[in-house]
């Protein structure tokens, strides 16, 4: 019986150890120490953004994973929705570590009235108001 025991107690250990070494191993791609190059693909930010029309005032929400390049393109006339109230200049930006989460707070933007987005473009979570600081 207490053989039996011991047998259980080690595979356990050994469970635990190698659930460690995956987790570690997960993890490999951030950690430089271990003299790896950081793969581009972990860092991937993705960005939820507020255009402001320089026309009629109007917004526009969208999500990006490059929110310069994206206003660049707006501002180019190389969007449907946008290229009739150009030009436009970029008053938010929140950023998200997923896809998923960006595509979500996008969808909930545009549901958002006026009012509340210009309180948003205050708040400490806008990145444009961390830069100016």
């Amino acid at each position: 019986m207490k053989l039996n025991f011991n047998f259980k107690l080690r595979v356990w250990v050994v469970g635990s150890v190698v659930q460690l070494v995956r987790m570690l191993y997960s993890l490999r791609p951030y950690h430089l120490a271990w003299g790896e190059t950081v793969r581009k693909s972990s860092f991937k930010m993705y960005y939820v953004y507020i255009l402001e029309s320089l026309v009629d005032g109007d917004y526009y929400k969208g999500s990006t994973e490059d929110y310069a390049k994206r206003l660049r393109q707006h501002n180019n006339g190389e969007s449907q929705f946008t290229k009739s109230k150009m030009p436009w200049r970029l008053i938010f930006v929140a950023v998200f570590d997923a896809k998923k989460a960006a595509l979500i707070e996008e969808k909930r933007l545009k549901k958002c009235n006026k009012e509340y987005l210009k309180w948003l473009v205050t708040q400490p979570q806008n990145m444009l108001n961390k830069i100016d600081s």
